[in-house]
């Protein structure tokens, strides 16, 4: 159906005014523009995370106050290239793939039972 109209239209309703021809650059120019917002706002700032982790993951060391990717916090007892040995509780020491670190934070303060803060 859409053919048929298509085809039915006449040539005569075409512009008969001659348009200029385009630079191919001003009609490259959107999809530019486009790209250097779309690296601006989205690939810079996810490498500069990632430059970031990977610098922290490398400063790591026994003894560090951690939060893991699980939300969990300790402190790290032991460290490889690939794994880390994370204390959660006393006597509970958890392996984990060292990239699942992902801060540091303080000396975690327990709250006493009973308390509120």
């Amino acid at each position: 159906m859409l053919l048929t109209i298509l085809a039915q239209v006449s040539p005569s309703a075409t512009p008969t005014t001659a348009s200029k021809p385009t630079n191919a650059l001003v009609s490259l120019l959107p999809l530019i523009v486009i790209f250097g917002l779309f690296y601006a706002f989205m690939i810079r700032p996810q490498r500069q995370r990632q430059r970031k982790q990977m610098a922290l993951l490398q400063e790591l060391s026994v003894g560090d106050e951690v939060q893991t990717t699980a939300g969990m916090f300790g402190s790290i007892v032991q460290l490889s290239d690939e794994f880390a040995w994370v204390e959660l509780a006393p006597g509970l020491t958890v392996k984990m793939l060292r990239r699942a670190v992902i801060g540091k934070t303080g000396p975690v303060e327990e709250a006493e039972p009973g308390t509120t803060e």
